[in-house]
C-alpha cells in the first residue's frame, strides 16, 4: 500500500485518538483501548513499510504519549487504599443499598420480637444464649455489678477473644447468603432476638439504662458490622438468585467480589468494636452498691462515645454513599460484565500428579453440577424416609449422640441394633450416586451426548458392581475398630482402580479385577496420595468448616424443637444424619471421580494413548498448529 493510501485511510482514526487523549474529561475507555491498539498495530505496519518516513514518527509519538500518560498516573498501592475507603467502598454500599434497608429491618424485626418474647416471659434470655450467661449475670446484679461481665480477663485476652468470635460471627452471616440469601437473613433474624431479649432482660430488672451505656458503648460499631455483614450476604445471595442475562455461576462470581468489598471494610469496625470492649467498656462498669448508680466515667462521655459512633457509621456507610454516587454520576442500574472463559476440552487421557487429579475431579463435578444436585433432592427424600423408620426402632435413636457417634448409626455401624433394611438402602442410594459420577467421567471423555437410552443402559450395566464394591466397603469399615481402619486407606487403590476399569471400559469382574491390581500397583503411591488427600479434607470439613454450620443448625433446633416437640433429640439426630448424608455425598462424588482421573492417568502412563493418537495426525494439519 503506498503512504498516501495508508494516511487517507486511517487519518480520521488518527484524529479522533489524538483528540481524545487530549481532552480533559474522562473519555469512554473501551473506545479508547480499542484506538490504542489500532495505533499500536498501524505503528508496526509504518515501521515495516515506511521506516523512514514521517508517518512513522507521528504514529510513535501519538502511541508513547498515550504510553507515557497511563504509567505516569499508575496508581500507588496508598493511593489505591484511599480509593477503596473514600470512593469505591462508598459507591458499593450506594449500589447496596436496599440490601442494607433489608438486613437492617430483619434485624430490627428480630430486636422487637426478643423484646416481646422477654416481656411475656422473662427467663425467655435463657433459652436464647444460654442459662449459666444468665445465672452468672443474675449473681452480679445481686452482687450490685450488674455489668460485672465486661470487667473479667485480662484486657488483650478480652480483646483477641471477643474479636475473633465477632469476625467469626460476621463471617457466618455473610457466607450463609450463598443460601439465597435466606441463610444471612435469618442469622440475622436470630442475632436480632438475642440482643433486644438481652436489652430487656436488664429493663425488667430495672437497669435498662444502666445496660445501654455499658453494652453500646462497643454495640455502637459491633451491631451495625454484623448488620454491614447480612447487607453484604444478602447481596451475594440476590446474584445467585436474580441471574438475570448471565448463568448463575458468573452472577454470583460478580456478587461475591461486591460482598467481599463490604466485608472488606466490615473487618477494621469489628477491631475497633472489639478494641472498646477490651479496653474502654470494663471502665464504663456501674455499681449500684449501696443504692447508689457509681460509674468511672462521666454519663456524659458514654453518650458521647456512643452517639458519635453511631452517627459516624449512619454517616460512612448511608449518606456519604448517596453523595460519592452523585459527584461520580453513578447510574440507578450498573451491568457488571462477567469475565468470560471459554470452556476448554478436557483431555482425560494424560499424566497427572495429585494437584491435577484433584482439580480435575471438581472440574468434572462442576460441569455436571446441575445432574448432581438433582440426583441429590431425589436420594436425600428418600434417605430421609429410611432414617425416620431406623431411628424410630433403634434405641440409640432417642439418645443425645454426638456427631461420631450420629455418623456410626448413619452408616449401620450400630451393630447391637442392625437393620438389614436401613443397611440395604443406603447401599442402594449411595451406588446410585457413584455410579452418576462414573456416568458423568464417562460421558465426557467419549464426547457423547446424553439421552436417556444411554443413561439407562449404563446405569443397567454398571449399578451391580458399584452396588457390590459400596456394600464391602461400608461392611468392612463398619466392623473394624476406627485405628485399624485407617490402614485400609493404602488398600484403596486396589479396589477403586478394579472399579474403575471395570464401569469405564464394561469389562467383567474377573477381567476388571486381574487389569485394575496390575495398574493399581503401577501408581500405588498416586493412589494413596489420593486417599489421604481425601482423608484430610473430610476431617478438616467436619472438624473445622462444618463447626459453624453445625453451630447454626444446632442454634435453630435447640429454639425451634426443644419448646415445641417431646422427643426433640429423636429428631435432631435424625436431621443431622440427613444432613451428613447429603454432604457426604458430594465428596463420595469428588472422590470416585478422582479415582476415575487416576485411572485414566495411569493408562497414558502406560500405554500412551492420547500420545499415539496426536502422532497419528501429526503432519496432517497446518504446521502453524505443531
Amino acid at each position: 500500500m503506498k503512504e498516501t493510501s495508508f494516511i487517507n485511510q486511517n487519518k480520521k482514526k488518527w484524529a479522533e485518538f489524538e483528540r481524545m487523549t487530549k481532552q480533559k474529561q474522562e473519555s469512554d475507555p473501551d473506545k479508547m483501548s480499542q484506538l490504542f491498539i489500532e495505533i499500536t498495530d498501524d505503528l508496526a505496519y509504518a515501521r515495516t513499510h515506511y521506516s523512514k518516513r514521517s508517518v512513522r514518527v507521528y504514529l510513535n509519538a501519538l502511541a508513547q504519549q498515550v504510553f507515557h500518560s497511563i504509567y505516569k498516573k499508575k496508581r500507588t498501592p496508598l493511593s489505591l487504599l484511599v480509593k477503596f475507603w473514600v470512593t469505591d467502598l462508598p459507591l458499593e454500599m450506594y449500589r447496596s443499598r436496599k440490601a442494607l434497608l433489608t438486613a437492617f429491618l430483619i434485624m430490627a424485626v428480630g430486636m422487637l420480637i426478643g423484646i416481646v418474647s422477654t416481656i411475656d416471659d422473662p427467663d425467655f434470655l435463657g433459652a436464647v444464649i444460654g442459662y449459666d450467661y444468665v445465672d452468672l449475670t443474675e449473681s452480679n446484679i445481686k452482687n450490685g455489678k450488674p455489668m460485672d461481665i465486661y470487667g473479667s480477663g485480662q484486657e488483650m485476652d478480652s480483646f483477641l477473644s471477643i474479636g475473633i468470635n465477632n469476625m467469626k460471627v460476621a463471617l457466618i452471616t455473610f457466607v450463609l447468603g450463598l443460601f439465597f440469601s435466606v441463610g444471612s437473613g435469618i442469622f440475622l433474624f436470630f442475632n436480632g432476638i438475642m440482643v433486644g431479649a438481652f436489652q430487656w432482660f436488664f429493663k425488667v430488672r430495672g437497669l435498662l439504662l444502666t445496660s445501654f451505656l455499658t453494652i453500646w458503648i462497643h454495640g455502637a460499631f459491633e451491631i451495625p458490622a454484623i448488620v454491614l455483614a447480612g447487607a453484604a450476604g444478602i447481596t451475594m445471595g440476590n446474584g445467585l438468585m436474580f441471574p438475570k442475562t448471565l448463568t448463575r455461576l458468573q452472577s454470583l462470581s460478580i456478587s461475591a467480589k461486591r460482598g467481599v468489598k463490604i466485608m472488606i471494610g466490615v473487618i477494621p469496625i469489628i477491631v475497633v468494636a472489639a478494641f472498646i470492649e477490651g479496653y474502654a467498656t470494663r471502665h464504663t462498669i456501674i455499681t449500684n452498691v449501696g443504692g447508689e448508680v457509681e460509674t468511672e466515667w462521666a454519663t456524659w462521655i458514654k453518650w458521647l462515645i456512643i452517639l458519635s459512633s453511631f452517627a459516624f457509621m449512619l454517616l460512612y456507610f448511608v449518606v456519604y454513599p448517596f453523595y460519592v454516587a452523585k459527584r461520580s454520576n453513578l447510574k440507578e442500574a450498573i451491568e457488571d460484565k462477567p469475565i468470560f472463559v471459554i470452556p476448554q476440552k478436557m483431555v482425560f487421557y494424560k499424566i497427572r500428579n495429585l494437584g491435577e487429579l484433584f482439580a480435575d475431579s471438581v472440574l468434572v463435578y462442576s460441569r455436571n453440577i446441575s445432574v448432581n444436585l438433582k440426583l441429590l433432592f431425589i436420594l436425600v427424600p428418600i434417605f430421609t424416609l429410611s432414617t425416620i423408620v431406623y431411628y424410630t426402632s433403634s434405641f440409640y435413636g432417642s439418645a443425645e449422640l454426638d456427631w461420631y457417634q450420629n455418623m456410626e448409626m448413619m452408616f449401620s455401624f450400630d451393630y447391637e441394633h442392625f437393620s438389614m433394611l436401613y443397611f440395604s438402602s443406603l447401599v442402594i442410594l449411595l451406588s446410585f450416586n457413584i455410579t452418576n459420577a462414573y456416568y458423568n467421567v464417562f460421558n465426557l471423555s467419549s464426547e457423547q451426548n446424553k439421552n436417556t437410552k444411554s443413561t439407562f443402559r449404563f446405569m443397567v450395566n454398571n449399578y451391580p458392581k458399584v452396588f457390590i464394591v459400596v456394600a464391602l466397603l461400608i461392611g468392612v469399615f463398619g466392623f473394624v475398630p476406627g485405628f485399624v481402619s485407617m490402614f485400609f486407606i493404602f488398600l484403596l487403590p486396589f479396589v477403586f482402580t478394579p472399579l474403575s476399569v471395570g464401569v469405564l471400559e464394561n469389562k467383567g469382574v474377573l477381567k476388571s479385577f486381574s487389569y485394575g491390581f496390575d495398574l493399581a500397583s503401577k501408581s500405588w503411591g498416586n493412589g494413596v496420595g489420593l486417599s489421604i488427600v481425601f482423608t484430610i479434607l473430610i476431617g478438616l470439613l467436619f472438624l473445622a468448616a462444618m463447626n459453624p454450620i453445625e453451630w447454626i443448625i444446632g442454634m435453630v433446633l435447640d429454639w425451634f424443637l426443644l419448646p415445641l416437640v417431646g422427643n426433640y433429640f429423636l429428631i435432631k439426630n435424625i436431621i443431622w444424619a440427613v444432613f451428613y448424608f447429603a454432604v457426604f455425598n458430594v465428596l463420595i462424588n469428588l472422590i470416585f471421580t478422582a479415582f476415575s482421573m487416576l485411572y485414566f492417568s495411569i493408562k497414558e502412563q502406560e500405554e500412551a494413548i492420547s500420545l499415539s493418537a496426536q502422532l497419528k495426525v501429526f503432519g496432517k494439519k497446518s504446521k502453524i498448529y505443531e
